[in-house]
């Protein structure tokens, strides 16, 4: 706590600035939380990108997995097999599950400033931030600092997020960032591809006939 501490101490000229460029108290507090939380904005999304980098290898795999296996259930859906269909199909959603944790973990990476920020916030302005008109539900006259902080930062990363998907260098970093290693998923290919587990039945007539097992295509042969 006490290098916490220290470290907001060591960065507050750097926090305070913006609050003092107004001359107004209350303008001073909003443009000064505004900067506050654009900056967590983009050291969080440098963070996030950061992440991306060093889990590009796992995102490929789940993501080339689920459209792997949403392949192959549309297949045995169309081959009329319901039970590879299903067997599949959960394969599907279980590798879309590891791939949405694993999204949010990348959010929550991109989060880690908020903490601190708010920890410097409370340093400085416990007890002393605007207060309404009147008294609000849930917040009171005197809304707390995560009130005031959250009511600019979540606009603001809508924002950021709509006006940095149109820069050219931004979208190029997040490509570059979500890339796999060259290969990665080439070798993974016959690994999903020979996976134990129901496979999609070919059609009436094909090779192999494994409908023949149900009975369903005895009086082909």
């Amino acid at each position: 706590m006490d290098t916490l501490h220290a470290a907001l101490a060591w960065l507050d000229p750097l926090f305070i600035a913006p609050y003092r460029l107004p001359g107004n108290a209350l303008a001073g507090f909003g443009l000064g939380t505004a900067v506050l939380a654009l900056w967590c904005i983009a050291f969080g999304s440098a963070l996030s990108l950061c992440a991306t980098r060093i889990n590009r290898r796992r995102l490929a795999e789940l993501r080339h997995g689920m459209e792997h296996h949403h392949k192959l259930s549309e297949a045995a859906l169309r081959a009329g097999d319901k039970e590879s269909y299903k067997a599949v199909n959960s394969q599907a959603h279980e590798a879309f599950g590891h791939y949405f944790s694993l999204g949010g973990a990348m959010f929550c990476v991109s989060i880690i400033p908020l903490p601190f920020a708010l920890a410097w916030m409370d340093m400085r302005f416990a007890g002393a931030t605007p207060e309404l008109p009147w008294d609000a539900p849930l917040v009171g006259q005197q809304p707390s600092i995560l009130f005031w902080f959250l009511l600019l930062y979540i606009p603001l990363r809508i924002i950021y997020a709509n006006v940095m998907s149109r820069i050219g260098w931004f979208t190029r970093l997040q490509a570059w960032a979500a890339t796999p290693p060259a290969g990665s998923i080439p070798r993974d290919e016959p690994a999903h591809g020979s996976a134990p587990g129901p496979a999609p039945a070919p059609g009436p007539g094909g090779p192999g006939g494994p409908d023949c097992r149900d009975g369903r295509s005895g009086r082909g042969g």
